[in-house]
């Protein structure tokens, strides 16, 4: 049997590939390593080892797996996981509201506050950044957000809650510090609202901020006659002539007063939510002793007149308690006998209608007048006051210039 071969056909040289050259691996901190693509179309590989698990990802070019290995060698230092990279801006949200998380200062949020939070992210916040990775995040992305504001005031708070947002994702490592996703961002005002002046930015209280002695008696006066209880004067004289806030104000029972040293013990006050009323500590946790006097400066006998409430209730009652005998409600306050005895008392209006001062500035008509007493000290007034520095109290209440042309004229005669 005879065997037959057919010869293959000859594959011309020019027509051979040339040998593949070795991929040659870029080497990174942190173990990671970068591999090539095989050839032209193809995909760069990132791999490294982390938590004793080989982890890799690709790249579609040379400059997006740098970028992405300076992203997981920061990570990888730092101990966090390299997953965070990819994760959604919803998750730096949940971080930040989340209730078992402690501040970096190490103090939990008041309800009021986490409500407040909570609100911003809801309305302004998650929006525009919950379907964002984070890696990807950038100040883009926040001033649009802080854009979305109203008012000055509103972006002012936004700002705030950002900081602290972008503080926390730092401090977990949801975010890298060279992001640095808020420098340089700040709020412009809508269409047609002038900006803010640089000049009236400060936090000071202008004389006319604060209600006048006889607008305080009047206001006053006109609580007790427009609501039939006698004791709603007193409310309004002791807020004004004690510094007492509103929630301290509401929190107030009969063991908390002593008649005799004319004192008051602040240390609790009802913190109040849209859904709820409660107690809590007061205003940065600064437990204070503040006082009153026996008489106020338009004449009316303040003491006897604490003297005889507290005859009325019982060692642990509210002084001013709502109608039913519970906790009050500022809205319910403001509609029911604060709108109507202003409105008696004469009290003016801003041109936008709104009251020109308020329940608030109380408050500030015992600073002013607490201050102005012969030998008073501004650390005691601000002790007083249950401010957390002298500076506050001085920035609020001490004009910056208020007798700077008179000691200058003195000194210069």
């Amino acid at each position: 049997m005879a065997w037959f071969f057919q010869p293959l056909p000859m594959t011309p040289l020019t027509q051979i590939p040339p040998p593949t050259e070795p991929r040659q691996a870029l080497d990174f901190d942190c173990g990671v390593r970068a591999y090539p693509p095989t050839h032209p179309d193809g995909y760069w590989r990132l791999r490294w080892m982390e938590a004793d698990r080989r982890r890799e990802t690709t790249a579609t070019s040379k400059d997006e797996v740098l970028a992405k290995v300076a992203d997981v060698v920061e990570r990888l230092a730092q101990g966090r996981p390299t997953d965070w990279a990819q994760a959604k801006g919803e998750a730096l949200v949940a971080h930040y509201l989340d209730p078992t998380r402690r501040p970096a200062r190490g103090r939990a949020w008041s309800l009021r506050h986490r409500e407040e939070q909570q609100a911003y992210c809801s309305r302004f916040v998650t929006p525009v950044i919950a379907d964002v990775e984070l890696a990807r995040l950038s100040r883009v992305h926040f001033a649009r957000i802080l854009a979305q504001a109203p008012t000055a005031s509103v972006a002012a708070h936004l700002r705030r809650c950002c900081s602290a947002m972008v503080a926390a994702g730092l401090e977990e490592g949801h975010l890298l510090a060279r992001q640095d996703v808020l420098r340089g961002v700040r709020w412009c005002p809508p269409a047609g609202q002038a900006p803010a002046d640089d000049d009236t930015l400060g936090r000071f209280i202008d004389e006319a901020d604060i209600p006048t002695a006889s607008a305080v008696a009047a206001l006053a006066s006109a609580a007790g006659e427009h609501s039939g209880v006698w004791w709603r004067e007193l409310q309004v004289l002791v807020v004004a002539y004690s510094g007492l806030r509103w929630g301290e104000m509401a929190a107030l029972t009969a063991d908390r007063v002593d008649a005799s040293g004319r004192r008051i013990v602040v240390d609790r006050q009802v913190v109040e939510t849209r859904h709820q009323l409660c107690l809590g500590p007061p205003k940065s946790r600064r437990r204070r002793t503040t006082m009153y006097p026996a008489r106020t400066p338009t004449g009316a006998e303040l003491a006897p007149m604490v003297e005889r409430r507290l005859a009325e209730v019982g060692p642990d009652g509210l002084l001013f308690p709502s109608p039913r005998g519970h906790w009050p409600r500022r809205s319910n306050y403001r509609r029911n006998t604060f709108n109507p005895a202003a409105t008696a008392a004469g009290w003016p209006r801003s041109p936008e209608g709104r009251w020109a001062w308020s329940f608030h500035s109380l408050r500030h008509v015992f600073a002013t007048w607490a201050l102005a007493q012969p030998g008073a000290r501004i650390e005691d007034v601000s002790r007083l006051l249950g401010h957390s520095t002298v500076r506050v109290t001085q920035d609020l209440y001490i004009s910056p210039d208020g007798d700077l042309y008179e000691r200058f004229y003195r000194a210069t005669a």
